[in-house]
């Protein structure tokens, strides 16, 4: 049985920095998907679906996915946002049904349903015709199965618009033992299968052994890696859109616990994606605690969070020579584009660490060292900047 991660197995976030960091990222793009697509929708109208809902709420009281959903859903109820919340697991599900109840008596657009999402999705995509659809897929261990993921987007939701977007999670754990248990001779290990089902295929098992050959250590993390990146383009492909993977862990030198496969078909959706992924990284790596190693190497006049706000701004500032890097390098090539048209080079090396206000920076130091000149439709909107080659004074060859 897949369920949600946070389905009976977490009390709190607390203590789980993975968790803090997919859940910042939802913080971070909701607003604004619901916000941007929903102009272009009549009426306003969205859909949300969480299809591994858990509980929906942590014991300790915070949100976990489906009530910051919902969160969403109330501060947008005059885009008419619809949410829809699935959880396979009977007791989790119990209590995912009050929370929903909670927001539905505020007035929020709310239904949890029991079961397998792939046994309501036609209901969701039924209530989302026409409309923009963002889903979430947030399992333990096997994702929904490839032939189905693919048949739903590139079916009735193959079109640009209205908006279709996915944000999933793709086990590394789960990928990692799968292909432990194949290298291992185990081919018809229950999870090897399960990992065929959620791959469509068994192509990525000759991608397992090929990486488990070139490892010198015996880790199986390159080999998850490399399928997990395989996964997201063949998905992506399927679908038409853009395919991007975040590895997410524990800690930075840790292996991934898992990698968020976010696909998109629009250039603002990549845009906003890598900004919301940048801010929750800086929300990731302060909610990392020392380990004992770096408490017993703490000077005594900077606390571990002073150090953590250093390692952020070091971060940032080399984030933001790369953007500079990548903007001459691309006006090298061309004449001038606008930013959000080339998110992918303006933020290639960087994307999910440098933020748009580092993007800003970046650019504002070029303009002022006169590298290049910027058309600003709409100040308050970065990503619609023009920057274009300083044009050369009059009579210089």
């Amino acid at each position: 049985m897949a369920r949600g991660t946070s389905a009976g197995l977490l009390s709190s976030p607390v203590g789980r920095p993975q968790s803090v960091f997919k859940h910042e990222i939802l913080r971070q793009y909701l607003d604004p998907f619901a916000g941007m697509t929903g102009k272009q929708s009549a009426g306003g109208r969205v859909v949300i679906v969480d299809g591994y809902a858990g509980c929906g709420r942590y014991d300790s009281g915070q949100p976990a996915s489906a009530e910051l959903i919902m969160k969403t859903a109330k501060r947008f109820r005059a885009r008419a946002v619809h949410t829809f919340f699935v959880e396979e697991d009977r007791s989790s599900f119990a209590k995912l049904d009050a929370v929903v109840a909670e927001y539905r008596a505020a007035g929020v657009d709310a239904i949890a349903q029991p079961g397998r999402v792939e046994d309501h999705l036609d209901t969701v995509i039924g209530v989302a015709h026409g409309v923009p659809l963002f889903c979430f897929f947030d399992p333990c261990g096997a994702v929904v199965p490839f032939e189905f993921l693919s048949s739903f987007l590139s079916g009735q939701r193959c079109r640009v618009r209205p908006a279709t977007e996915v944000l999933l999670n793709f086990s590394a754990e789960f990928t990692r033992r799968a292909a432990g248990a194949l290298v291992a001779g185990q081919a018809d290990n229950s999870g090897v299968l399960a990992l065929d089902r959620t791959c469509g295929g068994q192509w990525w098992r000759q991608i397992a052994l090929e990486a488990q050959q070139r490892s010198h250590t015996g880790s199986y993390e390159k080999a998850a890696e490399a399928i997990a990146t395989e996964y997201a383009a063949r998905l992506g492909h399927a679908a038409r859109a853009t395919a991007v993977t975040i590895p997410v862990r524990k800690r930075q030198h840790h292996q991934p616990t898992y990698h968020l496969v976010f696909l998109t078909r629009s250039p603002y959706g990549r845009w906003v994606f890598g900004d919301s992924v940048a801010k929750a990284r800086k929300a990731w790596l302060r909610c990392l605690d020392p380990e004992p190693d770096d408490a017993a190497d703490e000077p005594a006049l900077f606390s571990w969070g002073d150090l953590t706000e250093t390692a952020i701004k070091r971060e940032d500032d080399q984030a933001q020579r790369r953007v500079e890097e990548n903007l001459r390098d691309l006006l090298a090539a061309m004449s001038g584009f606008q930013l959000v048209r080339q998110a992918a080079a303006v933020m290639n090396g960087v994307f999910g660490v440098a933020t748009e206000l580092v993007v800003v920076r970046a650019v504002r130091a070029l303009e002022t060292a006169g590298a290049l000149v910027i058309r600003r439709p709409c100040p308050s909107r970065p990503r619609d900047w023009v920057v274009e080659r300083p044009r050369a004074p009059r009579g210089t060859p």
